[in-house]
């Protein structure tokens, strides 16, 4: 691999990262999944591309620049999936309030069913 090969795929890294701001944005959560798993195959990539490549002065700076702007968009990334998290964690605890009161009121009425037969029975 030569390193304007290296440099094109962390450019394309960089181009990615820029669409799962994209989907993060629009709550686009299956496409950000799919780019996520997308990208570790090409991290994977890039680790063993490292190791045939001797990056000149010129080309360690774009590299830094390009991982730089990479990270960036990550932490974006990052904000919107922990907000997302924390809605889902809210619904979770909705759901689980929700699931308490129907477990509660169904023994409250079937508490009550008897007392009302024994109150209300025929003498």
């Amino acid at each position: 691999m030569m390193q304007a090969q290296l440099i094109a795929a962390y450019e394309q890294l960089l181009k990615q990262s820029q669409r799962l701001l994209e989907c993060a944005e629009k709550s686009d959560w299956d496409g950000i999944f799919a780019l996520k798993s997308q990208g570790l195959i090409d991290a994977a990539y890039l680790r063993r591309a490292e190791d045939q490549v001797d990056l000149d002065d010129a080309g360690q700076q774009h590299k830094f620049e390009l991982i730089s702007q990479i990270l960036m968009l990550e932490e974006q990334v990052n904000s919107f999936l922990h907000a997302r998290q924390n809605d889902l964690g809210e619904l979770m605890q909705i759901n689980r309030r929700k699931s308490d009161l129907n477990t509660a009121y169904r023994a409250s009425t079937n508490s009550v069913i008897p007392i009302i037969r024994y109150l209300y029975r025929k003498k």
